[in-house]
């Protein structure tokens, strides 16, 4: 016998066995052909179809399997790239679900100021990754533009001499943008993202803002910065998001509609995470994984209607899936990777400096995820810290339950979720209920594209 049958996974999806290996290749086969992978009864025509996917191993292929788990797993030797700055913890809104635990917009002690930001950029640096992108982030960021203008000065005259690709990009509400600063914005070439919910009144449900409507602005400034690139022929496009609760369950065609008449070519239906105020109020807001799937199965079916009669738009994490399983590289999506992006794939850093490994690790309302501070630590200390290898262990996919799921090398861990979920960062994986939507995602997935369309 002159192969060697890898290391694989498998599930039976209609009638057929979707198969993987741990560098991400898959295979798609029929029972008979099943059954004979099982009992090591490889010939002929199966023998070249397992082959050409590394699922069995021989002196012609071992190499490109090596190759292919090397560059899937290149995110590991690259450094922290993603960055995420929060200028102020200050907001004006108060979103039903805000995993910030914003504070009131006349709190000024909770802004970043000049030393800090300086530090800050100076810390971001340090990293060993050639690739650098700045997100400012809040509360509501905008509140204190002076150090967003600082900053992106400040970073870009820096990397004159260090040369790295950065990056900046801006989440926002929009209330207080105006000409003026949607102007630098489109200058420095920052990009912007902001939130929208759905159709207005579902909108302001889950987004308050004081006694006035949020949506009316959101809508005039995604049209406004529009107008403004195709002006400048720019490839930039204005972004937003949607969070999903389950006042949101209702509409998921509504909410498609919504991101369609505004000319939004990409809608992310985010579920909700159980952190922030959404931890305090889950009961009102909160959904079972069922509820939610139920909700995104009907929207990106909609959706796929909607390209066929040629109206383009796509949903975020079908692109994430599609590229994660088809493409020999990782698309690097933090939330969705092992190890997840803690320390390794992003920093946050807090208007006070201190710095946590990820954005959602500064949600929880205590410091479990907090690793030092700009003022006192540098990058290596950072990165290499007890708590942040620790961190980066418990986000591994290496448990028992994911070590035998067939969507292992294309899926993740997340500690912060465990931990507000469960109370431990090593959570028990198969009972939450964020593992019960990734995996009814990737079954969706799997069945429409690799499965059925095959048959």
């Amino acid at each position: 016998m002159d192969y060697t049958i890898n290391n694989y996974r498998a599930k039976k999806i209609d009638g057929k066995y979707f198969v993987t290996t741990d560098h991400g290749s898959f295979c798609v086969l029929d029972d008979d052909e099943f059954r004979k992978l099982k009992q090591n009864n490889i010939k002929d025509d199966l023998r070249r179809k397992l082959e050409e996917r590394e699922i069995v191993l021989t002196n012609n292929n071992i190499s490109e399997a090596i190759r292919l788990q090397k560059n899937r797993d290149n995110f590991l030797f690259r450094g922290t790239s993603l960055h995420i700055i929060v200028t102020t913890l200050r907001c004006n809104m108060n979103c039903i679900y805000c995993h910030a635990s914003s504070k009131n917009e006349n709190e000024s002690k909770y802004d970043m100021d000049l030393d800090t930001a300086k530090k800050t950029v100076d810390f971001i640096f340090q990293t060993t990754s050639d690739n650098i992108t700045i997100e400012f982030q809040g509360g509501e960021p905008l509140l204190n533009w002076n150090i967003i203008k600082y900053i992106t000065k400040y970073a870009k005259e820096k990397n004159k001499i260090l040369k790295k690709r950065l990056n900046l990009t801006l989440v926002t509400n929009f209330t207080t943008m105006d000409r003026e600063k949607m102007q630098f914005i489109i200058n420095e070439g920052i990009c912007v993202c902001t939130s929208l919910d759905g159709p207005k009144e579902l909108h302001d449900q889950n987004r308050k803002y004081k006694s006035e409507s949020n949506y009316e602005s959101v809508i005039y400034w995604i049209r406004e910065f529009k107008k403004e690139y195709e002006k400048i022929d720019s490839r930039n496009e204005i972004n937003a998001l949607v969070t999903i609760t389950k006042a949101s369950l209702k509409f998921p065609r509504e909410i498609v509609d919504e991101y369609v008449k505004n000319k939004l070519k990409i809608i992310h239906l985010r579920f909700l995470n159980n952190l922030g105020y959404a931890h305090k109020l889950w009961n009102e807001i909160g959904y079972t994984s069922d509820q939610f799937i139920t909700f995104w199965k009907e929207a990106v079916e909609y959706i796929s209607d909607l390209n066929k009669n040629g109206i383009k738009i796509e949903e975020r994490m079908v692109q994430i899936m599609i590229q994660k399983i088809s493409s020999e590289f990782d698309p690097n999506f933090l939330d969705l990777r092992s190890p997840c992006g803690a320390a390794i794939g992003q920093l946050t850093y807090n208007y006070d400096g201190n710095i946590y490994t990820c954005d959602e690790g500064r949600m929880i309302g205590e410091d479990l995820f907090k690793l030092g501070n700009v003022k006192t630590d540098t990058y290596k200390d950072i990165v290499t810290c007890d708590k942040a290898c620790a961190v980066i262990n418990a986000s591994l996919n290496d448990q028992y339950y994911c070590d035998n799921c067939v969507y292992k090398p294309y899926c993740g861990v997340c500690p912060v979720c465990n931990y507000a979920e469960q109370g431990n960062i090593i959570g028990k994986i198969c009972q939450t209920e964020r593992c019960k939507i990734y995996f009814e995602q990737f079954n969706w997935l799997v069945k429409e594209k690799y499965i059925n369309s095959r048959t």
